[in-house]
């Protein structure tokens, strides 16, 4: 192998690991904070090299994530224990504290 051709094949190897490898993972990436990374990440390591399951954890990736159902609607939230009690409730079912109503704007 000559030296021309080594130049080459590192050149070829250097552009790969920063182009390519970045853009592999770019589904990781987007999905960093959310509940599903790993499961994110498991599909995109191990399905990312075909086209389908890179489009899959990217699609996943940036979905948005449900909201927790209980607190879209008017929860009561106990000061004592901290816990969320269903709507209407005017007392803690875990330690019996008078309850507070929480509100949540829609966003």
């Amino acid at each position: 192998m000559d030296s021309v051709t080594l130049i080459r094949v590192v050149s070829g190897v250097l552009a790969v690991s920063v182009f390519a490898l970045p853009l592999y993972f770019l589904p990781a990436f987007l999905a960093r904070k959310k509940r599903q990374f790993v499961p994110i990440l498991m599909l995109n390591i191990f399905l990312g090299w075909t086209l389908l399951g890179w489009v899959g954890a990217l699609i996943w990736a940036i979905a948005d994530q449900p909201k927790d159902s209980i607190l879209q609607t008017n929860a009561a939230l106990c000061p004592n224990c901290g816990n969320y009690c269903p709507p209407l409730s005017q007392f803690c079912s875990s330690c019996g504290q008078t309850l507070l109503l929480v509100r949540r704007a829609n966003v």
